[in-house]
């Protein structure tokens, strides 16, 4: 554990240590840790650290349920690798409205050579992002299972230092 960080919320009142021990999620990793030893080294209430160690490993064992599906990763991932796909239609489809505006609502000379610039762009776009799509969903899958690894790192550190 990192020696200064401990020095450092040594200092802090019980309860600034126990909101860093509960807060979910937004804290940093290692001061929970730390507070968490803390707190048992203080001699605060063993029950109630007792049940949000629970609740930690709890929400923790969740997320690692619901994540090691590989077919749900392949799902989660899918969607979010085809909302870029999304975007650069949505893209290509808005700006070929804005150039034409003037064309369809007042029937004036029209100057593609804009236009056909901004097709190209968004033709492009898709055409990159199709090409790099196996490759962006199977960044995403190596960075959930990191993620999850992670997660069981973090259990495993739970259960090494925290003895209450």
């Amino acid at each position: 554990m990192n020696k200064e960080l401990s020095k450092s919320l040594e200092q802090n009142s019980t309860e600034d240590l126990f909101f860093l021990f509960k807060h979910d999620g937004a804290i940093n990793f290692e001061k929970k840790i730390i507070a968490g030893i803390i707190l048992n080294e203080r001699g605060y209430d063993r029950i109630i650290l007792s049940k949000e160690k629970e609740l930690i490993i709890k929400s923790i064992s969740d997320s690692l349920n619901i994540t090691e599906n590989k077919d749900y990763l392949v799902k989660k991932n899918k969607k979010k690798s085809n909302l870029t796909i999304l975007w650069g239609a949505g893209y290509l489809t808005f700006f070929t409205l804005l150039g034409m505006r003037d064309y369809l609502f007042n029937n004036e000379k029209f100057d593609w050579f804009y236009l056909s610039i901004m097709i190209m762009l968004g033709v492009i776009l898709i055409i990159y992002k199709t090409l790099t799509y196996n490759k962006t969903l199977n960044n995403l899958i190596k960075a959930d299972i990191e993620n999850n690894e992670l997660l069981r790192f973090r259990l495993k550190l739970i259960e090494k230092k925290w003895d209450f």
